[in-house]
């Protein structure tokens, strides 16, 4: 009876462990307890394994994850903050610490594109109408007044389905070996399991799009792309290649 206690708390421990880690901008997976610290300017990380402790500035990880939880550096106004990932797409939602303040209280909206805001309370029609102009169904849903702050959360799943109806998965072109790479990456990532899939597979199909018309491929989907399969060590050679494919 006590080694199977013992077990389970060792299984526990070691589960616990391999949710709580952070990701370098290198791309480096890095296991251990894992603290936030928030400052004036930019969030830090503390990263502590075994008896070494390590800080990381937000500009220096892609990802944190803490107890399965993740999260993510932002721009906000002049400040970079690490904050909780709340839903991701095209458009993502994003929880973060107002000021003078520990709990998530506040709300962020980022494109892919990088381009982000807070979600208003005052003006909330007018201004989400315009940021949202590139679907104009949403657009008009929150201009008649369907769709409301409350509505948050469906206004961001609607305008990813939206975003994603937009784009057709053209057929792959013999020969051509980019599209080959991407029709061979889009496959790996079908056989894996991971949080960010869905989302790794929109933009590899974007970019698969932007590829087969010969049109450049904008830096916010390769670099959205790079962050969906930081976790993912399985993929990355295949990332690096596709990488090298479209700089040529």
């Amino acid at each position: 009876m006590l080694k199977t206690f013992a077990a389970l708390m060792l299984f526990a421990c070691c589960a616990n462990a391999q949710t709580n880690y952070l990701i370098t901008s290198k791309a480096d997976t890095l296991y251990g307890k894992v603290r936030i610290l928030s400052y004036d300017l930019m969030d830090r990380v503390q990263l502590e394994a075994g008896k070494k402790k390590e800080t990381f500035t937000a500009l220096q990880v892609l990802s944190v994850s803490i107890d399965s939880q993740l999260y993510k550096p932002v721009k906000y106004e002049n400040k970079i903050l690490l904050m909780k990932l709340l839903k991701s797409g095209y458009l993502s939602l994003y929880a973060f610490q107002m000021e003078n303040q520990t709990r998530y209280d506040g709300r962020f909206l980022l494109k892919l594109d990088g381009t982000g805001t807070e979600v208003p309370n005052l003006s909330f029609k007018k201004f989400m109408e315009n940021f949202l102009k590139d679907c104009n169904t949403i657009a008009l849903k929150i201009k008649s007044g369907e769709l409301t702050r409350k509505d948050i959360n469906k206004i961001i799943d609607e305008y990813n389905t939206c975003m994603k109806n937009q784009v057709t998965t053209p057929p792959v072109v013999e020969g051509n070996e980019t599209l080959l790479a991407i029709e061979s990456m889009i496959k790996k990532i079908e056989a894996e399991e991971f949080p960010s899939k869905k989302d790794a597979l929109d933009l590899l199909r974007d970019i698969q799009g932007k590829v087969s018309k010969n049109e450049s491929v904008p830096n916010y989907l390769t670099e959205g792309l790079k962050s969906y399969l930081s976790n993912v060590p399985s993929l990355t050679e295949d990332l690096n290649k596709l990488f090298g494919l479209l700089q040529k």
